[in-house]
């Protein structure tokens, strides 16, 4: 019987194992803040018979089709397709970017099921539903199509390779940020999508974790939106109103979090006396960098994340994972990404008022208008 915590070791050397990181009404603090799996990246493992069943070559001619799967549509995707599709044409394979028209599980699920059905060559996901999800990937990894996660994981699948932040070690940056940002201590509210994303809950874990002992305070549970901007948007408001002088700070979460924040803020008349930390750089959110209505963002690096997605699966089919992998070890040290135990860790930057103006050159010599 198969069980989700075997361990294996691939002929390269490389040892792959499955990693929890991945991204209205509040769930209780000690739910969000509990760790999931190994205490410091929530880390679990696929079988050996899992892995095993892709060492070798896949599809060694022929088309290849691959999707890329996101949780939902945003800026924060946009950098992601461009990834994507250079990588595409680099390779002369078929590779789609497919979202759900609202940010739900059973509207992913729909799509990453279509995709099985369809006997593509390779998944890429990013679950809104880290444990929900893992039922369907393991039914894509039986059927024999090579899966990944990216963003935000679902550990208690077969997927074969994690590529993205390691979203636990992103939330301890944010917290240090918060620590020094508030030197006496204070009190904040976080804001995010849900709590079920595995994403979110270890960088929420890794915020708590930064923040203990500085005397920061967190008001109650992240308010959660579903993904939905506008009542992103409300749940600030209604934060502000329900706390008023008490809050000291503000955490977004997620990517459109940031700007709905600062728009709040900003309306509210606080700014001078509250400080903002948040994740990702959606082009609002790198303007208010510039104009010092953000104090911080922790970005990560979704051009990557469809670059590297694209390319692992390809090599896959090709080569087998283990000789995939190890064909993509020198572009990784090339870019400094840390390569462990079935993750591939992307990174963050942190982007302030001070080095925003830089960090957006950056993007716009590569054509992106965000991270």
């Amino acid at each position: 019987m198969r069980t989700h915590y075997g361990r294996a070791l691939l002929a390269t050397g490389w040892l792959i194992v499955c990693a929890s990181l991945v991204g209205g009404g509040c769930r209780a603090r000690q739910e969000a803040a509990a760790p999931s799996g190994d205490a410091a990246t929530g880390a679990t493992a696929p079988t050996a018979e899992a892995s095993r069943a892709f060492d070798q070559p896949r599809k060694a001619s022929g088309p290849i089709r691959l999707r890329i799967i996101t949780n939902g549509d945003s800026p924060f995707w946009e950098p992601m397709r461009r990834g994507m599709e250079e990588v595409r044409d680099e390779l002369q394979c078929e590779a789609i970017r497919q979202a759900p028209a609202r940010s739900e599980h059973i509207a992913q699920k729909a799509i990453f099921e279509a995709a099985i059905a369809a006997g593509v060559d390779g998944i890429a996901v990013s679950p809104i539903e880290a444990d929900a999800f893992a039922s369907v990937i393991d039914q894509a990894i039986d059927a024999g199509i090579p899966v990944l996660t990216f963003d935000s994981d679902s550990a208690r699948s077969q997927r074969l390779v994690y590529i993205g932040t390691n979203n636990y070690e992103a939330g301890r940056v944010a917290g240090k940020e918060a620590v020094r940002l508030l030197p006496n201590g204070g009190r904040m509210v976080a804001f995010v999508g849900t709590m079920s994303a595995q994403n979110a809950r270890d960088r929420y874990r890794g915020f708590l974790d930064a923040i203990q002992g500085h005397g920061i305070e967190m008001l109650q549970a992240p308010f959660e939106d579903d993904q939905d901007k506008a009542r992103a948007q409300r749940n600030v408001a209604d934060a502000i109103t329900r706390y008023g002088d008490q809050i000291d700070g503000f955490l977004g979460l997620y990517s459109y979090n940031g700007p709905a924040i600062a728009a709040e803020v900003t309306r509210a008349g606080i700014r001078s006396r509250v400080k903002i930390v948040c994740f990702d750089g959606e082009p609002l959110t790198l303007s208010n960098l510039e104009r010092g209505l953000v104090d911080v963002a922790v970005v990560q690096k979704p051009y990557q994340f469809g670059r590297l997605c694209t390319r692992l699966l390809y090599l896959i089919n090709r080569r087998g994972l283990p000789a995939a992998l190890e064909a993509m070890k020198p572009e990784l040290d090339a870019l400094g990404m840390r390569v462990q135990d079935g993750v591939i860790d992307t990174g963050v930057e942190v982007i302030t008022p001070a080095n925003a103006g830089p960090f957006i050159q950056r993007l716009r010599e590569k054509g992106l208008e965000s991270t």
